[in-house]
């Protein structure tokens, strides 16, 4: 998951703690109370270590560091969500601005003016019929106290009886200066957020397919033309693929075409049904290639270098052979050329 995903989750979570703040400023003082909700012990250990990596984090950054935007932007989520479901979770009952349904785990709060009726279930538990934004009619239920009863339908009737009440104006007025605080507050986090996280930001660039294609045949030309005869020692394997790929890509290219149990680093021995298929193969071909590159130049110092992506096809043969997906990755080298760093998909063909 890249950082633009971590910066539309934070938008969105601040966003639904908002809500949850209005909700609950707008609910006021609870007339009836009855089960709190439980916030998961998990949760709330994830919020604190969330919240103190991130905080080490921030402080790296702005110490001249480099800190972890990771962890900056996991922190973040990780508090906004548990303060989200702790403004929600404080009890379920009846306030003065609405109702607070639901169970130990989940809660919905419903202004007074969206409450269509109600109807007990049972001795203990009320049915409520609410509307939602959309107009469309939502059932949520309220577990109560038995000996709550009389004074629960005291206070719905009282309060259904009465059109479009709200919330006295004083309620109001900190209603808007809190929600306008937190948001305000929230908005500057947000927005320091996105500038640590510049650097980060890729973007990507069209390769051209015949540019794509030299570039993959000049690193698989070697092993197009191996003489598995001439090559005997792992020195003179890597040195064959020195040019075109990084040492961890020639390691796991060793591992693929070489037979690790009747070789010696002098005398190594190729395993007899194993083909890697390549540019070379008529059947191959390339689904897509680009170049993904840091999108903000300055300050980027070197958080993200550039890498070109390039994904290639292998149809199936007419033998039935299986046909597979490869997507390789290239870096440049000193000289500022691509070189081959990894791949991923299926690899090889034949029997390992």
């Amino acid at each position: 998951m890249g950082v633009y995903f971590y910066i539309i989750l934070n938008i969105a979570m601040s966003y639904c703690l908002l809500h949850s703040l209005y909700e609950r400023i707008y609910a006021g003082k609870f007339i009836i109370k009855t089960k709190p909700k439980k916030i998961p012990v998990i949760n709330t250990m994830t919020a604190v270590v969330g919240g103190y990596a991130a905080a080490r984090s921030f402080l790296d950054y702005f110490a001249g560091g480099v800190g972890d935007i990771y962890e900056i932007f996991q922190g973040v989520f990780w508090m906004q969500l548990c303060t989200s479901q702790f403004l929600g979770g404080l009890s379920l009952g009846i306030a003065k601005g609405g109702v607070y349904s639901g169970d130990s785990t989940v809660s919905y709060f419903t202004k007074w003016s969206k409450v269509k009726s109600y109807t007990w279930i049972s001795d203990n538990v009320i049915g409520f019929e609410t509307l939602t934004r959309k107009g469309k009619i939502f059932n949520t239920e309220l577990e109560v106290d038995s000996e709550q009863k009389q004074e629960v339908n005291r206070v719905l009737k009282h309060n259904l009886n009465e059109i479009d009440r709200e919330v006295n104006e004083r309620g109001n007025f900190k209603l808007k200066v809190l929600i306008t605080l937190v948001a305000v507050m929230m908005i500057i986090v947000n927005v320091n957020l996105i500038k640590i996280s510049k650097p980060y930001m890729t973007r990507k660039i069209k390769l051209k397919e015949d540019e794509a294609i030299l570039i993959l045949k000049k690193t698989w030309k070697p092993l197009a033309e191996l003489n598995k005869e001439k090559i005997k020692s792992r020195g003179e394997f890597d040195k064959l693929f020195q040019e075109t790929m990084t040492k961890p890509m020639i390691d796991e290219l060793y591992e693929i075409l070489v037979d690790g149990d009747k070789s010696t680093y002098g005398d190594i021995k190729f395993k007899e049904k194993v083909r890697i298929p390549t540019v070379y193969d008529t059947k191959m071909s390339i689904e897509k290639s680009y170049i993904k590159a840091p999108r903000y130049i300055e300050g980027n110092n070197q958080v993200i270098t550039e890498e070109l992506i390039i994904k290639e096809l292998l149809e199936p043969y007419e033998d039935g052979s299986t046909s597979f997906t490869r997507k390789s990755t290239f870096i440049k080298n000193n000289n500022d050329e691509w070189i081959l760093d990894s791949t991923t998909g299926v690899q090889s063909l034949g029997s390992q």
